[in-house]
């Protein structure tokens, strides 16, 4: 990281320190007074190491193709999660995603700038799964892009939250099976192509299951004229 952008980051990361102090917050996992996301929390996660599935990053015996994929077109080149939705994490992420517990967004974003680096993508900028204006004039905010704007100051890559647009509602992803969650995005994306063309563009969401909403993301920015694109979230439910 430039000095610049190390201290652009420093500071994004002051200015929730001092949030802190003026409004001391409970762990996001656990409740405990004191810390956003508490070393005891942090020690829980389940983090997500290989062997995995290269495209889709699903645990694997082996690093080897699923069967899943093996079957499959996938317009991302591939995704990956840090830990396992469960436990403190899940809880953590409901804070931030249902109870307006915005100030978990920076702290949840700091382990995905090491795991990214780590991944070694060449990507040009990041893009948030966007949320609906209905949804948005719900909650107040995308939780998502709570995630993937400090992601972008750690790693000094351009954050476009309009690189993505989701242009319909759809009812929540929570319950529904894989082939239902896949009809329940189909064509609800559009990209912008002044954005994205010729790019290669990582997609950060929070939570994913079996992929569906990031294979649609994809799509919409493919067909936009990005070379590639990539997923990364922060859990991913371990139900598929």
């Amino acid at each position: 990281m430039s000095v610049p952008g190390r201290l652009v980051y420093q500071a994004y990361q002051s200015f929730w320190s001092g949030f802190d102090w003026l409004y001391p917050p409970q762990c996001g996992g656990c409740g405990k007074a004191g810390k956003r996301w508490c070393g005891d929390c942090i020690g829980s996660v389940q983090l997500i190491i290989p062997p995995v599935c290269p495209i889709c990053g699903k645990k694997q015996k082996a690093n080897k193709v699923c069967e899943d994929c093996a079957g499959a077109s996938h317009a991302y080149t591939a995704i990956r999660s840090w830990a396992a939705y469960q436990g403190p994490l899940r809880r953590a992420i409901q804070r931030l995603k249902y109870h307006r517990d915005i100030a978990m967004g920076e702290i949840l974003a700091r382990p995905l700038v090491g795991f990214l680096g780590k991944l070694a993508w060449h990507v040009d900028l990041i893009a948030p799964v966007p949320a609906s204006l209905a949804r948005l004039k719900e909650r107040g905010y995308n939780q998502v892009s709570l995630l993937a704007r400090p992601l972008g100051l750690g790693l000094e890559l351009p954050y476009l939250p309009n690189a993505l647009l989701k242009v319909r509602d759809t009812r929540t992803q929570v319950g529904l099976s894989a082939e239902e969650r896949q009809e329940n995005v189909r064509g609800v994306f559009r990209a912008d192509q002044r954005l994205v063309k010729d790019k290669t563009v990582l997609v950060v969401d929070d939570v994913t299951t079996t992929g569906s909403t990031l294979e649609e993301c994809a799509q919409a920015l493919k067909g936009a004229g990005a070379c590639q694109v990539y997923g990364l979230t922060l859990a991913r439910s371990m139900i598929d």
